[in-house]
């Protein structure tokens, strides 16, 4: 057990603040290929990370989830969670990696035809705005369904992706063969086109939401029918995905590549390589070769000080180094912050005690007694360095 004296946190991301992008642009309006990898890598989180968490924590403690789902989601949106729960549960007790197959072929309609075809029935391609001008021009461009084609690679690569991703989400034996998936996916039973009735708004959101019946009469069919047919599942067979952009046999940027460039081709948008949608869907900020070597070169000649056994603080340096005045600063490194006892210590407002005295916020005390409660711990503490807890956080 390992109690840290000070706990300081620090931001660790180095990416850039992004200008947000409207909600609506996303859903239905997007225009450049970022709009659609954006759109991709929601989906991702939508289809094999949330639902998978949400089924593991419903299997963890249903009624604990179920207030959580209620507290914190509208009506609709605790449907639509509900919805694919089921999907998923029945996918697992099925345990048939066709079921994924046919599960792919069924979102790839609804992504790229039948919602496409309800959007247009909203907003036709000759629909006026308010002003009497072309709703569709300027940044909104018309989309056009997609018919699925299994000669088209692009096509098959989603349902490839989208099967093999749900298989390791539930647990069920994988088939990357593109070949036998397309033998599969010619052979199962597709839903067919069933409008809806979308209402969009064309205001600030132009956001779209579905007509749909009594929410609360199908919350509580969904959790009728969840508690009947997950009785058998264990939480831990469900495998949410953690995202991992440079482990390239999970499928991760596969599937976001296939599944933004579709939605790309749908709004007449100029499909990108798959190093595009990684390094966006990843973000990762291209950085110049010129700064990358130099910091290099810094860090390396300090590396090999430590490697040959150089151990006092003088003999390493901090740099500062802008290339565009061109200037070139090097500094011996100041030792780091102990913290000792005050009389006064301004942030706390009163006296303070440090123990051990001219601690480190790399200073650790290790009680090494095995499985201690709380208060065998404070007992330890106070017996072997004269401290009282008086409070214990955690993350």
């Amino acid at each position: 057990m390992v109690v840290p004296h000070k706990t300081q946190c620090y931001g660790d991301s180095t990416d850039p603040p992004e200008e947000a992008i409207p909600m609506c642009t996303l859903r239905n309006f997007p225009n450049q290929i970022e709009h659609c990898i954006e759109w991709g890598r929601d989906k991702f989180n939508e289809l094999f990370v949330d639902t998978p968490g949400d089924l593991t924590s419903y299997l963890d403690n249903p009624q604990l989830f179920v207030s959580q789902l209620k507290a914190n989601s509208t009506s609709a949106g605790a449907v639509t969670s509900l919805g694919r729960m089921l999907e998923f549960i029945e996918m697992k007790n099925d345990n048939s990696f066709d079921k994924c197959v046919a599960m792919a072929r069924d979102q790839f309609n609804s992504y790229y035809d039948y919602q496409i075809r309800d959007l247009l029935s909203v907003f036709p391609v000759d629909h006026k705005d308010k002003a009497g001008q072309p709703f569709w021009s300027g940044p909104k461009r018309a989309p056009s369904p997609i018919t699925f084609d299994l000669s088209n690679p692009t096509h098959l690569n989603f349902v490839v992706c989208y099967a093999n991703l749900i298989a390791v989400a539930l647990g069920i034996p994988e088939n990357r063969d593109a070949k036998a998936v397309a033998s599969i996916s010619e052979k199962v039973p597709i839903k067919p086109y069933e409008p809806k009735k979308v209402e969009v708004e064309e205001g600030k959101e132009n956001e779209s939401k579905a007509l749909t019946p009594d929410d609360e009469v199908l919350i509580e069919r969904f959790l009728a029918r969840i508690q009947k047919v997950s009785a058998e599942i264990k939480k831990e067979q469900i495998m949410p995905a953690e995202f991992e952009k440079d482990d390239d046999s999970n499928l991760h940027i596969d599937f976001i590549d296939a599944c933004s460039n579709l939605r790309a081709t749908n709004y007449q948008i100029k499909n990108c390589d798959r190093n595009k949608t990684k390094m966006i869907a990843g973000k990762i900020i291209p950085a110049i070769a010129t700064t990358t070597a130099m910091i290099t070169g810094a860090v390396t000649a300090e590396i090999y000080k430590f490697a040959q056994g150089f151990d006092a603080l003088e003999d390493y340096r901090n740099a500062f180094i802008n290339l565009s005045l061109p200037l070139f600063l090097f500094s011996e490194p100041i030792p780091v912050n102990k913290i000792k006892s005050k009389d006064y210590d301004p942030i706390s407002m009163c006296q303070t005690k440090s123990i051990p005295e001219g601690y480190t916020i790399y200073d650790k005390t290790l009680v090494d007694k095995g499985s201690l409660t709380f208060q065998e711990m404070f007992d330890f503490l106070e017996k072997e360095y004269n401290i009282e807890i008086t409070l214990v956080s955690c993350g």
